[in-house]
């Protein structure tokens, strides 16, 4: 999780109690990475089957093996039939677990039950499981020259692997995709073993990358390559300068493609260890990757910026602190956050007063358009350089509103035929402003759409909706737009941490980071999460009387506000904790 920068440690807090006073600043205390990465250079080496072992002693001792990754596998398929150990495909699904394994002879098979945590698939995509989570599978157990075997288990069964085994062997990495509409990468977090040496990474992520994107992407993202374009046989090398060769085969890989293929494909390599170059060639032939000027890329992370392609940031230099009807600008990223001084302070828009019947106020990051709802969630409100407008008949059960980078003001709802999400365009006088809405053919009548935030890179958003039976559903949706890059489909979400049972507020912290707060089964209350987009839910502590949460950006780094019901706005403190920083009924993060 990442910490406000500027904030106090608690130790310097408890050293400094008696000082009679607290300091200005103080140095980044950050806390645990995003996403965790392996224990490099530590491998298991499994016993194989012992002689005159009964059938649950062998799969046990299979199980266990699974988490040897030497040679294929090479241990844990001694404990199968030869048919069985030459069809296996291990990495088909991981099944990460909690706990110990329960194992029980039932008449010619091993039935082994586990508490389930999550689950890799083929593609590598992590889905966590709601808590007590179970599952028993079935092992039928054959004699090979008088020695039991695993014979035959389910068409699905892949790896079972321990948490702490997972987090030892399992690397987060993210591959790349370019936008369809804007020269932005958007971001997808899987899964690889991190054991592998030489070019077993860079294969794997490679592999990935070229692979069609995922459903939820599907038309809010370019392929990596032409349909038919794979990598060939030989993986990805990586030799003593550090440079991966990527060797494609198939036809329709034109000269005008290279630097849409080339990008996406070494931004995502650049992860691996010890590469510092890509290159591309297809059937042994070097491929000259050409930037803007004709002249041939030098295959290092600087040519990605050379072809004009960058990650999706966004940075918030200051917020909007509301305090009633008025608005103040303010350093989110201060502990105290005390007023605004920092880069064009003089020169920021002059803020309105926003009566307190508009409430889940938004901003673009001009802060020249600023949004909200009434009360009753029928009413949008739009101040636009300084004129104010109230816009009816939209829609009911108004969502918060939320701007994208494009110049679109996003907001959801119900109509009269159920629910709708809507767009602005923000360039248009208010007078002449018009919602038009975007097609969610997944939505279904019964759906509420209870919040929708807009994604750093225009191409992706998050939605929570409420389903008939009460729980709430947070998910991911791939933004489509038209040739003009105009919304005009959101795709079926992917769900984004399904242990929630109950989304109250969310937002983006950065491309691959969302912060949540909301409740699990267990939950009494509501608890603030961070949400790596692909990765383990992990809680932070609660605040009493908690509504709201606000993802702070700040280029790589983010950090958390909660605002509370009892009138405080709430700071993080070190790595757990919070602070309480000023009175206020809200903190609004300009975005777009």
């Amino acid at each position: 999780m990442r910490i406000l920068h500027r904030l106090l440690l608690p130790l310097l807090l408890l050293g400094l109690a008696a000082c009679g006073g607290l300091p200005t600043s103080s140095t980044v205390d950050r806390g645990l990475p995003v996403l965790s990465q392996p224990q490099q250079g530590v491998q298991v080496l499994p016993s194989g089957p012992a002689a005159g072992a009964d059938p649950v002693e062998i799969v046990r001792g299979f199980l266990l093996a699974n988490a040897g990754f030497s040679d294929d596998h090479e241990v844990a398929r001694q404990f199968l039939t030869e048919d069985l150990a030459t069809q296996w495909s291990p990495t088909a699904q991981v099944l990460v677990y909690d706990g110990p394994l329960q194992l029980e002879n039932v008449g010619g098979a091993v039935e082994a039950s586990l508490e389930v945590q999550g689950v890799v698939d083929e593609q590598g995509r992590l889905t966590e499981l709601r808590e007590g989570t179970s599952r028993t599978e079935r092992f039928t157990m054959t004699r090979v020259g008088g020695e039991w075997r695993v014979g035959a288990f389910p068409d699905d069964f892949g790896l079972w692997l321990s948490r702490a085994e997972f987090d030892r062997i399992y690397r987060a990495d993210t591959l790349h995709y370019l936008a369809r509409h804007r020269d932005v990468f958007v971001p997808d977090v899987r899964w690889f073993p991190g054991y592998a040496q030489g070019s077993g990474i860079p294969t794997a992520l490679a592999r990935a990358q070229l692979r069609t994107p995922p459903d939820h992407l599907v038309g809010a993202v370019r392929p990596t390559a032409p349909e038919g374009v794979e990598l060939s046989s030989s993986g990805v090398p990586v030799d003593a300068s550090g440079t991966a060769t990527v060797d494609l085969s198939g036809a329709g890989l034109g000269q005008a493609e290279l630097g849409q293929v080339w990008a996406p494909l070494a931004q995502t390599l650049f992860q691996a260890p010890g590469v510092s170059q890509v290159q591309l060639q297809s059937g042994g032939r070097p491929l000259e990757v050409l930037g803007p000027d004709g002249g041939q890329i030098a295959g290092d992370a600087g040519s990605v910026n050379q072809l004009g392609y960058r990650t999706a940031e966004r940075t918030a230099r200051f917020g909007l602190l509301r305090e009633g009807a008025q608005l103040s600008y303010v350093d989110p990223f201060e502990y105290r956050l005390r007023d605004y001084e920092g880069p064009g302070a003089q020169e920021l828009t002059e803020l309105p007063d926003v009566p307190v019947a508009w409430t889940h106020l938004a901003a673009n990051s001009r802060v020249a358009d600023l949004a909200g709802v009434s009360a009753d969630r029928s009413l949008l409100w739009r101040w636009h350089d300084g004129e104010k407008r109230v816009m009816s008949g939209i829609g009911q059960q108004l969502t918060e509103p939320s701007y994208d980078q494009s110049g679109q003001l996003w907001v959801a709802g119900r109509a009269a035929r159920g629910p709708r999400v809507w767009t602005m365009d923000t360039s248009v006088p208010l007078q002449r402003a018009v919602a038009r809405p975007v097609t969610a053919e997944w939505l279904q009548r019964g759906t509420q759409i209870l919040q929708l935030q807009v994604g750093p890179d225009d191409h992706r958003a998050l939605v929570v909706t409420a389903e008939e039976d009460g729980r709430h559903v947070l998910g991911m949706s791939g933004i489509v737009r038209d040739r003009e890059g105009n919304p005009e489909a959101l795709t079926e979400p992917r769900p984004v941490a399904p242990t929630l049972t109950q989304v109250t507020s969310v937002d983006w912290a950065s491309p691959t980071t969302a912060v949540v707060l909301g409740r699990r089964a267990d939950d009494a209350s509501d608890v603030p999460f961070e949400v790596p987009l692909g990765g383990w839910l992990r809680p932070m502590s609660p605040v009493e009387e908690a509504h709201h949460v606000r993802g702070i950006p700040s280029g790589e780094d983010w950090a958390v506000v909660l605002i509370s019901d009892l009138g405080r706005i709430y700071t993080q403190e070190g790595a757990t904790g919070w602070y309480s920083a000023v009175n206020g009924d809200d903190v609004i993060v300009p975005g777009g």
